[in-house]
């Protein structure tokens, strides 16, 4: 099949559709200039995930090694200030606007779907500029760029880089005046929301699957459960369907590329119908 013939096959989906759900992974967030972590290149080439990838390893390796960590963390910082949704995220938005997206899962922590629009985004991953209360568990949302803007200020003033100093990056929760935490999914620990994840999947009547390699889990279960419960399968994603089992339509593209000629496909379907 084309990608043309994709992108037409997609659409008449979707313009049928009255719930749709869209499970996205690393990819999608890759084409706003986030860098992903296990693809070449990415994140765990540069750090060892065995060491900074549990909450109390980055801790550990904060206090011992903190030179080596800051320039990647202000290099992350510089990379999540500057990205952008991309057409791919505006897409979605648009497709919920029209009332056919009814739910974004996500496996991406950079708040970029919401700010393309869509308003029910499970973080099954978590939100790196929400917080968390170590102590209370209590949460505390930020504007991504002034949250970015803020912490590097505060390490350009930074005399030293002990775990004292590292530790007023973070404000003190509001409720109990303890140290908070990006609300992120670190190794061990459990994912967020992956039950209502599966509910919305299970009540979907398409899923699209975009930008996800299918090997991290539980969310790569998310397709075939989908079509377990009666759903149709589309995915996007330029180097492979790691979905061949369960997919009625691939579509070997960007997300930024094939989402916004999808969005105008639908939209053309429906002013004729």
């Amino acid at each position: 099949m084309s990608t043309q013939n994709g992108i037409r096959e997609a659409a008449a989906i979707l313009a049928e559709a009255t719930n749709v759900v869209a499970s996205c992974g690393a990819g999608i967030s890759a084409e706003s200039g986030i860098a992903t972590f296990r693809d070449t290149g990415g994140v765990w080439e540069k750090l060892n995930p065995a060491e900074v990838g549990t909450t109390w390893g980055l801790i550990d390796s904060l206090n011992t090694a903190p030179g080596r960590l800051i320039p990647f963390f202000i290099d992350l910082l510089d990379a999540f200030e500057q990205a952008e949704p991309n057409p791919a995220h505006l897409a979605l938005g648009e497709l919920e606007r029209i009332g056919i997206l009814s739910t974004v899962i996500t496996q991406n922590i950079d708040n970029l779907h919401q700010e393309a629009g869509n308003t029910n985004v499970i973080e099954v991953h978590g939100n790196g500029f929400r917080l968390s209360c170590m102590a209370c568990g209590g949460t505390q949302a930020r504007e991504r760029k002034t949250f970015i803007r803020e912490t590097r200020e505060k390490i350009n003033a930074m005399r030293d880089f002990s775990m004292a100093a590292i530790m007023t990056l973070m404000p003190a929760c509001r409720h109990c005046r303890s140290i908070m935490r990006p609300d992120v999914v670190m190794f061990g620990e459990a994912v967020k929301d992956i039950p209502r994840a599966f509910d919305a999947v299970r009540k979907s009547d398409v899923l699209l699957a975009i930008g996800t390699s299918g090997v991290v889990y539980p969310a790569a279960y998310l397709p075939f459960d989908a079509r377990d419960a009666g759903a149709r399968v589309i995915v996007v994603n330029p180097n492979e369907n790691a979905f061949a089992a369960v997919s009625d339509v691939y579509i070997p593209m960007k997300a930024g590329e094939a989402m916004p000629a999808i969005v105008e496909e639908v939209k053309e379907i429906r002013r004729q119908g």
